[in-house]
Formats: C-alpha cells, sequence, structure tokens
C-alpha cells in the first residue's frame, strides 16, 4: 500500500504543475472560452485522479452526518392548518416535529431550522412554483452584433451550420439547377460554390446520420455561410425542374454566432430567477455565512451543514440557473426553464456566472420556424440548454451511476472517501449539498416518512418480512461484494423480497402483500402489494409523475400508503424538462452504500446524474439503515398513558360515528410505528365490530361506525408494529369505554332533482352544512362500457369518460379535496339500471363514491379518506350530465352521510368483483 501511495503523490505533484502552466495557457483565452475549455480538462483530468485516489483506500468506511449537520428549511408565510394537524401553520410544523425526533438527547445536538419569507409582499413561496417577472432569458444568450437584433419570432440559426433538405414534391428536381447565394446585410451577394450534399439526414442515438445519396428521395445541402460573409446573414435557395421551371425560390435568415455572448440577465436586465435568489437563495446563504450562527471554533455553518432538507408547505419548483430552458432531446416542447427547488439548493454554492460561465454554442432543435421548407434549425443558445451530467457536474456521484444505460452493465464498488473529507478537496465552486423533500398530502404523511426512517434505520432487516433469519449480515454484506452482486441480486441475497421481476434495480423494496400469510412465491401468479413496512422505496419513471400534475400522480399515492423514500419530478410538463429513464436515482449504487453506513443525503448524492434538473428526491436524509448494525424489533408498541387515547364523537344521519386514535410511544433512541385495530360492542350484547387503520403510523386512527344513541361501548384496541409485535392496550389499561349523545331529533333534509331540457339538477338551497357532509344519490341507465352520471358545480364534481381499450373508464372526481383520478372496470353493462352515490363528510373524513346493486348492497369504486380536508364552497345548483348514452331517471340529496366504509378505509380499492355485482342484482 506505501508504494501506491508514493506513486499516487507523485502524479498528483505532476498534476498540479501542469495545472500551473495551463491556467497561465488559460489566461489568453476570451473569458468564456477560456471557462469551457478549462473546465473540460480540468473536469476529466480531476475525476480520473478522484477516482485514482479513492482506489487505494484500504477499507470502506461508513459514515454518518450529527443531527446539527442538518438544514431544515420551511415555509414561514404558509397560511395552511389542515385537520388534525397541530394548531397552527403546517410547513412549521413539519419542520419542528424533524428536529425534535432527531435532536440528540445526550450532546443536544439538533437540525438547524431557518424559515423563509416572501420579501416582495406577494406570497412567492405559497404557490406550487416561484413565479417570475421575467422571463426572457430562456436561451442564455444575448446579441451584441450590428443590425436588427432578433425577434421573438425568429429562429436565431447559427450561419456555420447552414443545412436545407431539398425534397421532390410532385414534379422532380433538377439537381444541377440547384443553387445558393448567400447576402449580408449590406445587399452584398456571393454564390455558394463549396458545399456537402448527402441524403436527407436521419436522427439516431442523438447523432446525425447522413445517408449517402440516393438512399433517400431527397437531398440535403451543408455549407457555412460564415466563410463568405460574417454578421447576419440571408440566404437564398433555388432550384428547377427538368422542364426549367422554378419551383424553388427561397430566403432565409441565419446568425453570426461570434454576435451573442452568454446572458445572466437577458435582454431586459432582470434576473429571470431573481425572486428565487431574493426569497430562498440569498437568505439561505446568509443565514449559513452569519457568524451569529457559527460553531465554536468559528466554522461556518456553510462548511458544517451536509444537508438540507425542504419542509412540506414550499414550492416544488423554480427557474433553472438564469431562467434557461433546457433538455436532452432536440424537440423544443421536451425543455423547460423550470426545475426542482432541491436541485436548486444542491448547488447553492456552484460558481454559477463566476467560475462556471457558459459558453455560446449552437443546438440542433428539430421542427421550428421554416423546418417544412427544409431547413434544419442550429440554434445559437447556452450550454445549459443541454442538461448537465456526470461526475463532470456531481463531481460526488459515483462514476457508475446509470452505466447500464450505457456498455458498463455491472457497477464496481468503490471505495467512496467520506463525504466531508471528500467536499473539501472538491473545486469550491462545485461545493455541494444533499438536498431532499420530506413532504406528503398534509402533516401527517410528511412526519410518518421522519418515523419511518428513524424505525428503519435501528430495525431494517429481511425479518421484517421473512421468517428466515440471518442473525448476522456482515457475511451477506462481505459475500455480495466478493461475488458482485448489485440492485435485485444484492436485495434478494439479503433474503428481502423480490417484489418485481422486471427491474433489476431492485425496485420496489419492501412494498407489502396485500395477504402476509397468504403470501408465498409462486412462478404463475404475481402476488397483490399495496403499502410498505418503513424502508420501503418505490419511484415510478413516467412523464407524468409530478407533484405538480394532481394527486392522483404516482408520487402522491406512494407517500399516502407510506413510502419512505422515492422520487418525481419537481415540475412534470407545466414548463420543466422532459423526465427521462435516468432523471432519479441509481438504486444499484444507493443500496450498495446505503446498507453499508452511509446517509441517504450522501447515498442520494451519489446516485444521481442530473444537476440543475426537475429531480425532486423525497427522504429523510438522516435515514441510516447500515444492517451490520440494524436489529430485530423485539419490544411490544406502548402508549405513556391512558391520556394517549382519544375518542371523538358524533352525530351521523340516525345514529353516531367516531374517531379512536392513539399516540405510540417513539423517540429516536427507541422508535414506533403500528397498525391500529379497534374491537368494539355495546355493551350488554354479543355483537362485535371492528375497524382498522392499515397504514404503519406513530399516531394511528381508525373510524367507528354505526354507533347506536345513548349507549356504552366498550373497546379493545390492538397495536401491532411490523415485527408482529402486538400489544392489547386494554391489558395494560383496563376497560376502555365511551358513551354515544342522546337520540338525535335533527331531521335530515332531503331535495329531489329536476329535469332542466337535457340534463337534471338540484337546488342546494336550503340544505344546511352541504359544504360538510351530504349525500347525493342518482337513479340512472349506464352508458357506454358502463359509463355513470357525471356531476358539475364549483365544489363538487364527478367526470367519467371512457378509456380507448374500450373496457375501462375513467373518473375524476373532487369534493373536500383536490381532483382525484381512478381508473377503473366498470361492473355495469350498457342499458343496465344501477344507483351511484357519493357522500362526503369533514368528520368523520369521508370522500367515497358507491355503486348500490338491487339487494341494496353497497360495492364502493373510489374513495379518498386520507387526504386533508379543503372547505367546500358548492354552487347553489348542482347539475348532473348524461353522455354518452348514460340517462338519468332520478336524483337527490340529503344533507347527512355515512362514514366511509371499511372499504374506503382500506389502502386502495380494489376492483368490484363482477361475480358479486352480477348476484347482487338478481
Amino acid at each position: 500500500m506505501a508504494v501506491w501511495q508514493e506513486k499516487q503523490q507523485a502524479v498528483i505533484t505532476v498534476f498540479s504543475l501542469w495545472l500551473k502552466n495551463m491556467r497561465k495557457f488559460m489566461a489568453g483565452l476570451p473569458l468564456f472560452r477560456r471557462h469551457s475549455l478549462f473546465l473540460k480538462i480540468v473536469f476529466i483530468l480531476w475525476a480520473f485522479f478522484s477516482f485514482f485516489q479513492t482506489a487505494v483506500n484500504a477499507e470502506f468506511k461508513p459514515d454518518g452526518a450529527a443531527p446539527d449537520q442538518v438544514l431544515v428549511l420551511y415555509n414561514a408565510d404558509y397560511d395552511v392548518d389542515t385537520d388534525g394537524s397541530l394548531t397552527g401553520q403546517d410547513s412549521k410544523e413539519v419542520a419542528e416535529y424533524y428536529a425534535r425526533m432527531h435532536a440528540d438527547p445526550v450532546s443536544g445536538k439538533r437540525p438547524y431550522l431557518l424559515g423563509l419569507k416572501c420579501r416582495h409582499g406577494k406570497k412567492h413561496l405559497n404557490n406550487w412554483f416561484i413565479q417570475e417577472d421575467s422571463n426572457d432569458n430562456k436561451t442564455g444568450v444575448v446579441f451584441k452584433g450590428m443590425g436588427r437584433k432578433p425577434g421573438h419570432a425568429d429562429c436565431v440559426r447559427d450561419s456555420r451550420k447552414v443545412e436545407i433538405n431539398l425534397v421532390p414534391g410532385k414534379t422532380e428536381i433538377d439537381w444541377e439547377t440547384v443553387e445558393f447565394y448567400v447576402q449580408d446585410r449590406n445587399k452584398n451577394r456571393k454564390k455558394v460554390t463549396h458545399f456537402m450534399v448527402s441524403g436527407i439526414p436521419v436522427r439516431k442515438s442523438r447523432r446525425t446520420i447522413y445517408p449517402e445519396i440516393g438512399k433517400s428521395k431527397g437531398r440535403c445541402f451543408r455549407f457555412d455561410a460564415h466563410k463568405l460573409f460574417s454578421g447576419t446573414v440571408d440566404v437564398f435557395v433555388t432550384a428547377k425542374n427538368q422542364s426549367g421551371r422554378i419551383i424553388k425560390n427561397s430566403r432565409f435568415t441565419f446568425w453570426d454566432i461570434e454576435d451573442f455572448q452568454p446572458s445572466i440577465y437577458g435582454e431586459d436586465g432582470i434576473l429571470d430567477e431573481k425572486n428565487f435568489q431574493e426569497d430562498v437563495a440569498i437568505p439561505v446563504k446568509t443565514f449559513l455565512e452569519s457568524s451569529k450562527n457559527s460553531l465554536p471554533d468559528g466554522k461556518f455553518l456553510k462548511d458544517h451543514i451536509r444537508y438540507i432538507v425542504v419542509a412540506h408547505g414550499l414550492p416544488f419548483s423554480c427557474k433553472s440557473v438564469f431562467g434557461i430552458e433546457r433538455g436532452v432531446t432536440s424537440k423544443s416542447n421536451d425543455h423547460g426553464a423550470l426545475g426542482s427547488l432541491e436541485q436548486r439548493l444542491q448547488t447553492l454554492y456552484y460558481g454559477w456566472g463566476k467560475q462556471i460561465i457558459p459558453p455560446v454554442v449552437s443546438r440542433f432543435m428539430s421542427g421550428g420556424p421554416d423546418s417544412d421548407a427544409g431547413v434544419r434549425n442550429y440554434k445559437i443558445i447556452s450550454v445549459l440548454t443541454y442538461p448537465l451530467t456526470g461526475r463532470r457536474w456531481n463531481p460526488y456521484m459515483h462514476p457508475d451511476t446509470y452505466s447500464f444505460l450505457g456498455r458498463k452493465k455491472t457497477p464496481g464498488f468503490i471505495y467512496l472517501p467520506l463525504f466531508e473529507e471528500e467536499r473539501i478537496k472538491t473545486p469550491s465552486y462545485f461545493f455541494g449539498y444533499g438536498v431532499s423533500r420530506i413532504d406528503g398530502q398534509g402533516p401527517r404523511e410528511a412526519k410518518r416518512i421522519i418515523d419511518y426512517s428513524l424505525y428503519a434505520s435501528k430495525y431494517l432487516r429481511p425479518e421484517m418480512i421473512a421468517q428466515k433469519a440471518k442473525t448476522d449480515l456482515k457475511p451477506s454484506l462481505k459475500e455480495i461484494e466478493k461475488r458482485n452482486l448489485w440492485g435485485r441480486e444484492e436485495i434478494r441475497f439479503l433474503n428481502f423480497s423480490i417484489i418485481s421481476k422486471h427491474s433489476k434495480e431492485g425496485l420496489p423494496f419492501l412494498k407489502r402483500p396485500v395477504k402476509q400469510k397468504d403470501f408465498v412465491s409462486n412462478k404463475n401468479v404475481d402476488p397483490v402489494y399495496q403499502g410498505y413496512f418503513p424502508g420501503g422505496m418505490e419511484r415510478t419513471v413516467v412523464s407524468s409523475n409530478g407533484w405538480n400534475i394532481g394527486r392522483s400522480a404516482p408520487i402522491w399515492r406512494q407517500i399516502d400508503q407510506g413510502v419512505t423514500v422515492s422520487a418525481c419530478g419537481g415540475p412534470a410538463y407545466g414548463e420543466g424538462p422532459h423526465i427521462t429513464n435516468a432523471t432519479f436515482w441509481d438504486n444499484r449504487i444507493l443500496i450498495r452504500y446505503l446498507f453499508r453506513g452511509r446517509d441517504l443525503g450522501e447515498c442520494f448524492l451519489r446516485s444521481t446524474y442530473y444537476v440543475n434538473w426537475a429531480t425532486s428526491l423525497v427522504g429523510d436524509p438522516l435515514y441510516h439503515p447500515d444492517l451490520s448494525k440494524t436489529v430485530i424489533d423485539r419490544l411490544s408498541p406502548a402508549i405513556g398513558s391512558k391520556d394517549d387515547i382519544s375518542i371523538q364523537i358524533g352525530p351521523t344521519m340516525d345514529r353516531y360515528s367516531g374517531v379512536f386514535s392513539v399516540v405510540v410511544r417513539t423517540s429516536k433512541k427507541n422508535p414506533e410505528v403500528c397498525l391500529l385495530k379497534v374491537y368494539y360492542q355495546k355493551q350488554g350484547t354479543h355483537s362485535q365490530q371492528e375497524s382498522s387503520w392499515p397504514i404503519y403510523s406513530s399516531k394511528p386512527y381508525a373510524i367507528l361506525r354505526n354507533l347506536e344513541p345513548d349507549a356504552v361501548y366498550s373497546c379493545r384496541p390492538i397495536l401491532t408494529d411490523p415485527y408482529n409485535n402486538i400489544t392489547d392496550l386494554t391489558e395494560t389499561f383496563g376497560p376502555i369505554t365511551f358513551k354515544t349523545g342522546p337520540p338525535i331529533v335533527i331531521k335530515n333534509i332531503t331535495k329531489q332533482a329536476r329535469k332542466r331540457k337535457k340534463n337534471w339538477e338540484i337546488d342546494t338551497m336550503g340544505i344546511p352544512g352541504v359544504s360538510k357532509s351530504a349525500t347525493l344519490i342518482i337513479n340512472f341507465i349506464a352508458g357506454q362500457q358502463g359509463l355513470i352520471p357525471g356531476v358539475e358545480s364549483k365544489g363538487i364534481q364527478l367526470k367519467a369518460v371512457k378509456y380507448p381499450d374500450k373496457k375501462h373508464i375513467r373518473i375524476s372526481y373532487s369534493f373536500g379535496g383536490p381532483q382525484m383520478k381512478e381508473m377503473i372496470l366498470s361492473p355495469l353493462k350498457k342499458g343496465e339500471t344501477a344507483t351511484l352515490i357519493l357522500r362526503w363528510r369533514r368528520f368523520p373524513l369521508t370522500r367515497e363514491i358507491v355503486l348500490k346493486a338491487k339487494d341494496n348492497t353497497e360495492f364502493t369504486i373510489a374513495a379518498d379518506v386520507r387526504t386533508p380536508w379543503v372547505k367546500i364552497n358548492p354552487d347553489l345548483r348542482l347539475k348532473f350530465n348524461q353522455r354518452n348514452g348514460v340517462k338519468i331517471i332520478s336524483g337527490s340529496i340529503v344533507s347527512n352521510a355515512l362514514p366511509a366504509s371499511k372499504t374506503a378505509f382500506g389502502l386502495a380499492v380494489n376492483p368490484i368483483d363482477v361475480s358479486l355485482w352480477e348476484a347482487s342484482n338478481k
């Protein structure tokens, strides 16, 4: 090893001398050319020597950040306080919970908190993205040449790359008559005498292939107009047919790339990311660089903090660096100027505009102006329009991240240096943080990510889901390294269940089988999974998976069902770059280092390929499941006292219902999450009911249904943790009882719908409490593909449309919450009579859509019982629509509603069993 270190030091010394001479050479180059060339050369060599240095390390070292090496950002302007959360705004609640749960009881160290506020009085931080006042720097270049400036409608084409395709139409082109002329701004004109000719070019693997003449119908002509004139020029092209008639006579404008300079502000002189800088970046930098916040040894927080947490309530997106649009493909509609807030914070201290000045380049963009006339557009733009990928832009990345998309299918296990040490050695203008988001539909879901991370950090082991126990996982980890197993194969060797046969990365990870007792390996039938154990990971790589798309996007569903680690687009579509198959993390790299003692925050940084992109990583950066140290959970769940049991009862229809909730004892030292099942019965009877909470939680609750007035009920709540440790709370605290109220004398008001021309409607005036609780009943005849009626109102909506497969229907609905979308297989046949029921309640929280059969059996087709309630302001008239063969027979509304059914309260609503539906309609 000593010999290796001597060789390494000698190479580094030679490199240092070379670097000093190279800097002298660079000083003679133009500024933006200098930085471009310098960065290219330095980073290729820096990456090599960084790899060389890590290759000689004796052993891999686990590493974890202290609690005070995390900065948690929250929205101080946030004005949302959802039902079920603590009193006060939700964003700060999540941030304070993170700091409290991660505080070290011995050292007193805890994460730092910083509340961000809009400095402009416009609440910029209360939208899903930070809106900007200027949007004119999308190309990242400005014109500094003579003559007319390019307008917004101009395609600023590079005169060095004139490419024009000529394709014969109804008559053949006489190729000998094709002529090109170039004219400068002073009307001087020259004929082009030297050009290259080929067949019509095609794009292949992001490269342009120019076939030989004759292999395509037309021809492509290429030349450099700048050799004839500098500055802006017009290119004229003429061509005749075999009869001598002119069939092509066109004029196209091209621009001189040397007349453009890199732009930070755009033409208006206003930074396109000004509000992001003033509301987020500058306040964060000020906090990190303030001497008031420095450590006792004088070290600034800037250098002490490793990870930044973006808490629930902050925007998902903001402008990219300088507001420049970027994208992977040559299609302009795949490009966008928005990125994730997290990735902007990741590169907070990158040398944008200082050491990193992006040069002006020309890039082929398909389509665009004059493309129909045969012009291939090489647009003059900033190099930042290309995606910034790999170790050149993320120097902390494992060199084999996403290597399977290229030729290298299997990564190498490199003994990566400690993150803090590597950051010190990295050039200062690439000083980075690990940044992730902790979010959800409300504080409950966001705080659950923290609870799951703490639990899995201590207890993540295959015994959580498998019966085969491996007391010591260290030999398995070593054997995996020896066999060079990665991703799915590493997970399999550790005895974790393989959920997907198709993902070599091993995702999803730790999903829960619907019936755990029936979970067996079956080669013919894939098990059904819903929800996650603590430590569960999943990400869905589809273009529409983004925070901004709506609550039906995969990210929202995964968080709703208890995922611990996930990812999505900060923006998906919505003026962001198109999501690619390498947008998120490479799970092979992430779990290799996560399972061996590195934090999730570092592993995210090691396994992500893009910088300044749309990547939004979800998870607690302090999540630290070192499998050589994790243990089996042998402690049964517990609560502190009987005061941690809460029973809230209220009238529903002619009876009562309520919510039974418990606060489970949990801490950083002894984390706990559990399921809740409540058995309850009226005293003096033998009829027992049960209700359950289907997601592991530190604050589970269950709905108590069908409670008779003026009665005493006995409860037996059962807590079950992920290792199946069970606690019956009545064995600890004795009998648990509650009493319902007196008989309900308030009568429910019902109103009938009336037919108005083609549709039906109900006047809701005089019906109290529609905004908090109501039941809508529609008798109808099913339409094509079993379609159901729709409902149109300001705050109550239901829409059903045919799906192209001619089997399913797609429904979207919103009442008391954001819009949800489902694709369902309707049990109805066209012309079949049925009853549609919509129920909503603020307490107990209910949103449910039901089909009622002829024998009055109810079948739930969609439900949302966990998204926090949003106030409804319905129109006075509810309108029903009947389309695609749907016919409404009658309709009514009732000023009350039953609580959510057991089916609605599951992790997800399963498809209706058609045989049961048919049996209920005989």
